[in-house]
């Protein structure tokens, strides 16, 4: 059977069922979000990227809260940085799961970004398609507090 990709979906294999962008293949997405701050999110993000991790899966951690980046407290990574290879950005490897926080991209882990609207949507498509994931089976999303309006 022949896939068939449509100019919106090109980066998407219907057969696969995973996204394509260079030389990252992300099956399954999953968001964790809520309309309130202070509910367990990065709890859950964290819970179960591990669970699916200890089943055998390739897991990648993403952390988009963007003004409180809470996963690299929570793993312990805070003294992380990113890296590069080229022009990608490398996750930082725990436990087997491959963790992607704007908190590694910091100088000081206590600095503040102020970005809105397209600038934090371009830097969520940047964590997305400029991040050496590789092959993954599952994409667990941390999202920021609120409702995301602005």
């Amino acid at each position: 059977m022949e896939k068939k990709k449509s100019q919106n979906m090109k980066n998407y294999d219907f057969e696969e069922g995973f996204i394509f962008t260079e030389k990252n293949q992300i099956g399954k997405t999953i968001v964790v979000l809520s309309g309130k701050g202070g509910v367990g999110k990065s709890t859950v993000a964290v819970n179960l990227a591990s669970s699916l991790a200890g089943q055998g899966f390739s897991v990648g951690l993403l952390d988009i809260d963007l003004h409180g980046p809470s996963i690299p407290t929570m793993l312990n990574l805070k003294a992380k940085n990113a890296e590069t290879i080229g022009k990608k950005l490398v996750p930082v490897n725990f436990a087997g799961i491959k963790v992607m926080s704007v908190g590694f991209l910091l100088r000081k882990k206590d600095d503040a970004l102020i970005w809105r609207g397209p600038m934090k949507a371009g830097v969520i498509e940047q964590f997305v398609n400029e991040v050496a994931w590789g092959r993954l089976d599952y994409l667990i999303i941390d999202s920021p507090p609120g409702t995301g309006t602005d």
